[in-house]
């Protein structure tokens, strides 16, 4: 049974959770904190013609900023969005599991690095374009160019020593190749002709190539059948990890993909978190900026983001700058239909953060208790699961549990059974 609360109760829990992560009114950030993050983001020497972030790179390092600002927008997110939240949040505070630490203040940090620079990102094209390139010349420094895809995909496993992250990496940064080229065209597409020549000049690789070529009918897009395949690749891992409860949720949003495919095109449009007074957004639009709509509704995408922290706190370390990609306002109060483009832009920025840490030997160990918290979270998302499964595909929870049965019966077979309907 879902449990809900008044927004008077549910204010309550989530003052009570702040507090208890020692979180308090007055804090502000700590610029050699910021430095130290700005480094491990490799963003020290990155260069932009942006003037207003080029200032904010500047101010985070050299003077405190004061946080509750998005402290705020992170609670209204919640408050307005994401019910399943609230209530483990509730039944943390019951089982004393939220407590001050470094790691959280460090995490508060980098949700406030990666919320500006994800936004700027969003809203401004050419600093989206300056950032990749960065990245692309981090990245080539270090043996990694997606133009070679197998010697690519070695080099990065042996850094990452984790097929999921490698693969992971892969898809994210291809989507990230097809948003550059889909803005800087204005809605328009490029033909198969033309996209041939690219792919022959080795400007695009395989996968990017892939997800640019129109699809024989209107009713597929590769785009959601790639999203299909990466939350399917995070559900195998849990399923086989024994967090089967959570896998459940992953199976559900997969399948309502299939059942309800979302619309894509890109718009003219600000990508803001949504009801925010913080000043910093209205200086990073620009007047023309497209974007892509995807068309999710908020129930699943409160469930996503549920079901994803869930799976994080039980799979990963380094949740310091893994949770801050879940709960940047950009993300946990965005509109419906630019979340996901906001959250392909904020997982490929953590996921190049994650890969330098582990190419410089760095890891920080996640709580000991997390998964005794990722089985509970898991036991809540699967009420909303079924939830949405019941409100959206008309299916009930023992319709449902047989199809999830069914496909992690054979869960990689079914994969590349999905992976080879993304490449025809």
């Amino acid at each position: 049974m879902i449990k809900n609360y008044s927004r008077k109760q549910a204010i309550s829990i989530l003052k009570k959770s702040i507090k208890a992560f020692g979180l308090d009114k007055n804090l502000k950030t700590d610029p050699q904190i910021m430095q130290n993050i700005i480094k491990e983001f490799k963003l020290n020497d990155f260069k932009t013609d942006n003037k207003q972030m080029r200032q904010f790179l500047k101010n985070v390092i050299s003077k405190p900023q004061n946080l509750q600002p998005i402290l705020n927008n992170i609670k209204n997110g919640i408050l307005s969005k994401h019910p399943a939240i609230i209530e483990f949040a509730n039944l943390a505070l019951k089982k004393k599991w939220f407590e001050p630490s470094n790691n959280v203040i460090k995490s508060i940090h980098v949700t406030y690095i990666l919320e500006a620079i994800t936004v700027a990102m969003c809203n401004r094209h050419n600093f989206f374009i300056e950032v990749q390139n960065h990245y692309k010349k981090k990245e080539r420094e270090r043996g990694i160019n997606s133009m070679h895809l197998f010697k690519t995909f070695i080099q990065s496993l042996k850094i990452s020593h984790s097929y999921f992250l490698t693969t992971k990496a892969f898809s994210v940064d291809a989507l990230m190749v097809y948003f550059r080229i889909q803005r800087g065209l204005n809605q328009s597409h490029l033909t198969k002709k033309e996209l041939k020549q690219l792919y022959k000049n080795h400007k695009l690789s395989y996968l990017e190539n892939k997800l640019l070529t129109p699809t024989n009918t209107k009713k597929r897009h590769r785009l959601n059948e790639l999203i299909r395949i990466n939350i399917y690749e995070a559900g195998i891992t849990e399923y086989k990890n024994n967090l089967k409860t959570n896998a459940i949720c992953a199976h559900v949003l997969s399948e309502n993909i299939k059942n309800n495919p979302p619309f894509t095109i890109f718009k003219n449009k600000h990508i803001l978190p949504q009801n925010n007074i913080d000043p910093f957004y209205k200086k990073i639009t620009e007047n023309r900026n497209y974007f892509p709509s995807i068309g999710f509704n908020q129930n699943w995408i409160s469930l996503y983001v549920t079901w994803n922290m869930a799976y994080v706190l039980n799979e990963l370390d380094d949740l310091d700058i893994i949770f801050p990609k879940l709960l940047m306002p950009s993300i946990l109060n965005a509109k419906s239909e630019n979340f996901m483009g906001v959250r392909f832009i904020s997982l490929w920025l953590s996921l190049n953060h994650g890969f330098f840490r582990m190419y410089d030997k760095k890891k920080v160990l996640g709580p000991n208790n997390k998964r005794i918290m990722a089985t509970a979270w898991s036991k809540i998302n699967k009420k909303y699961a079924f939830n949405l499964a019941k409100q959206e595909m008309r299916e009930d929870s023992k319709t449902i549990s047989k199809s999830y049965k069914r496909f992690f019966s054979q869960p990689i077979y079914n994969l590349f059974k999905l992976i080879k309907i993304f490449m025809n």
